[in-house]
């Protein structure tokens, strides 16, 4: 029988949209202790429900070095789905609530061992979020040699998130390439950052993906999918394409009665 984990005791300390539907929490341990992670893991949320508790995942969104000690904080990004169990109760949180969350759980991290030649990273919504997690790594390798490519989808540029942070690292390492993808609004005054159209349009910008690459995939199915069978065509070996899908979870109506 496999131990029960352990639950971690979160206090809210800050919150903040960063769109009208998508809002950042910045939680500490209750126990003041630091908390270890590793860029691009995630933490299962307990979530109260009539039906006994539930459980969500949500990315770390912080930056970090991995396997650090003294991380103070935790910070998790969180869009509102009308109906959605664990964003409703999440988007209620007042400062000082708590939550209480297992983990980090997850491998959707970059990996010591591997030796890329590039790193394709595509993310749509709140699935950007492991890579602001990655970003103290991600610019460190852009700067040995590694050809970062880093290509981010939403439907306007105001759904775009943490774009400053991802453009701050993008203008400083050489080898840190950062596309925004818009699906329906471009910018009043579009940068070389600046593409119309979806995510996986990254591939196409530049040569074609080869041994020697590495490709992760965040966010909306259909996206993941895209990407991975794009990638497997190409032929990079599954352990190569390395995926985190972002699923919305419903709270299920209940019955219609009949008289």
């Amino acid at each position: 029988m496999l131990p029960t984990p352990e639950l971690i005791d979160l206090c809210l300390q800050d919150t903040r949209l960063l769109t009208p539907r998508v809002r950042h929490l910045t939680f500490v341990r209750r126990d003041g202790l630091p908390q270890t992670f590793i860029p691009g893991q995630f933490f299962r949320v307990q979530i109260p429900s009539m039906d006994g508790p539930q459980w969500r995942s949500y990315s770390i969104a912080n930056p970090t070095a991995p396997g650090r000690s003294d991380n103070t904080t935790i910070e998790l990004v969180v869009t509102h789905v009308d109906g959605g169990l664990g964003s409703t109760h999440l988007f209620g949180l007042r400062h000082g609530d708590s939550i209480h969350v297992t983990g980090p759980n997850g491998r959707f991290c970059l990996l010591p061992e591997d030796a890329p030649r590039r790193l394709f990273l595509l993310g749509t919504g709140t699935g950007v979020a492991p890579y602001r997690g990655m970003l103290p790594q991600l610019q460190r390798l852009a700067e040995s040699g590694v050809h970062v490519l880093l290509g981010l989808g939403a439907r306007s540029p105001h759904e775009q998130l943490y774009a400053d942070e991802f453009r701050a690292v993008a203008a400083q390492a050489a080898g840190f390439q950062l596309r925004h993808f818009h699906s329906r609004a471009m910018p009043a005054a579009p940068d070389a950052c600046d593409r119309a159209g979806r995510v996986l349009q990254l591939f196409d910008e530049f040569d074609a993906l080869e041994t020697g690459d590495i490709v992760y995939l965040c966010g909306h199915p259909d996206m993941v999918d895209a990407g991975f069978e794009r990638a497997k065509a190409a032929g990079l070996h599954p352990r190569f394409i390395r995926r985190e899908k972002y699923q919305t979870i419903l709270v299920p109506k209940p019955a219609s009665s009949s008289t």
